[in-house]
């Protein structure tokens, strides 16, 4: 069966980005500065702060500026992901949608008033009489 997206959901498209790049923005982002903070552990030595090494600091700082710069880049993406569905929507609009083939088992029709199993062929549910069309 062939199938054509003719519109995508901001908000769910928004969602799914905002999801992704907020879990990869923030682990990359706890990776990275943990490794590039910690070579601010060398300042350490020329700061003594009543016996309290700044070691752990550079590495510290490194994260939480990854943690930052992780959401930053989710919100931005978001952002971004909502124009790509403000113009594919137009273009789709214009010259047609994306086709789409699925194969495998009919998906079964129910109806929206009860939640009866309706045969494919049904335009009114046998069992409470509503209209669902084919």
């Amino acid at each position: 069966m062939k199938y054509e997206i003719k519109k995508f959901g901001y908000f769910p498209v928004f969602k799914l980005v905002l999801t992704i790049c907020l879990i990869v923005g923030v682990v990359l982002g706890i990776i990275f500065g943990a490794l590039m903070g910690a070579g601010l552990g060398g300042i350490s030595q020329y700061y003594d702060m009543g016996g309290i090494g700044l070691s752990g600091a550079g590495a510290a700082l490194g994260v939480i500026m990854g943690v930052v710069f992780g959401i930053i880049w989710a919100i931005l993406a978001g952002v971004v992901s909502m124009i790509y569905v403000f113009l594919y929507n137009l273009a789709a609009g214009l010259v047609g949608g994306i086709e789409v083939e699925l194969e495998g088992e009919k998906l079964s029709r129910i109806c929206p008033d009860c939640g009866y199993t309706l045969a494919n062929d049904a335009v009114f549910c046998p069992n409470c009489g509503k209209k669902v069309g084919l």
